[in-house]
């Protein structure tokens, strides 16, 4: 593999008019003495239009081979007044501009502070601490009127919640007192429920006992009758019987008042015992018929 950097100062050192000259053997062993190889040496000499030998001449004896460098240094420049003068004006506009830079803005940073500055200082400080203590009185009043703000808050807050309280408290009695009320309603629906049956059966009862005992009155009655329309040549003796309150038969009949009213005189049916025994007479003349 070909060095690039090596063949092109190989070309370079050959292309020299001086070393041109010299044979060609002497700078082969140059380009060897380097660390060439024979494939770089080749394609340098081909770059500059050289071939190579294929049997190197040995330098003739006392002859020494010059020795060169790939590359000659060339001269130093030669400087004039005018490369001085440059210089010196292109040094002194960067000095001046640096020194301009420092003062406007490196020494007033660095420089102590005259007493004018000193008292400007002093009043904007103050100025600064007026404020500040103005915004802490400020912040101060801010957080009292916070505070009594939410203190108010808090008691109506403890002052609603004590009513909903009392009121949810009442709601309570109210439902429990509803609760009882009702229960109370429903014993009682229940007695009477219980009780219907009962007053009925006592209700039919006493009128059982009424009817038994108008029907027994009723009887009385008929028997009474009967017996006054079979003995009518009789009437002191049963007006008697009557007062006395016995029929015939020697069974003692209940006459009331109206009965006992006409002892003493002529006997008077009165007129709903006559409708009375108007109705009894009608079914049997119906069953006559």
């Amino acid at each position: 593999m070909v060095r690039e950097s090596l063949v092109e100062g190989a070309v370079t050192f050959l292309r020299d008019p001086s070393v041109a000259s010299a044979p060609l053997e002497s700078r082969i062993a140059f380009l060897k003495s380097k660390n060439l190889t024979q494939e770089e040496i080749d394609a340098s000499l081909a770059r500059v239009g050289s071939q190579p030998s294929s049997t190197a001449a040995a330098p003739p004896p006392g002859y020494p081979l010059p020795q060169y460098g790939y590359w000659e240094q060339a001269p130093p420049m030669r400087r004039d007044w005018r490369d001085w003068f440059i210089m010196a004006t292109v040094v002194g506009g960067m000095g001046a501009t640096a020194y301009w830079a420092a003062k406007r803005y490196i020494y007033p940073l660095i420089a102590p502070p005259t007493p004018p500055q000193l008292e400007q200082d002093k009043a904007h400080v103050d100025e600064a601490f007026n404020k500040t203590f103005a915004l802490l009185d400020q912040l101060a009043k801010d957080t009292q009127e916070l505070k009594d703000a939410e203190k108010a808050r808090t008691d109506r807050l403890d002052s609603a919640l004590a009513e909903v309280e009392n009121v949810v408290s009442r709601m309570k009695e109210a439902h429990e007192a509803r609760e009882a009320e009702a229960k109370r309603m429903a014993r009682d629906v229940a007695d009477i429920k219980d009780s219907i049956p009962n007053a009925i059966e006592k209700d039919k009862k006493i009128t059982d006992t009424k009817i038994q005992e108008l029907t027994d009155e009723m009887k009385s009655l008929k028997l009474l009758i009967q017996a006054r329309m079979q003995q009518p040549s009789k009437p002191d003796e049963q007006q008697q019987k009557q007062a006395n309150g016995t029929s015939d038969t020697g069974i003692e009949t209940p006459l009331g008042s109206a009965g006992r009213s006409m002892v003493g005189g002529r006997v008077s049916i009165p007129a709903w015992q006559l409708a009375a025994k108007k109705k009894a007479e009608e079914p049997e003349g119906e069953a006559k018929s």
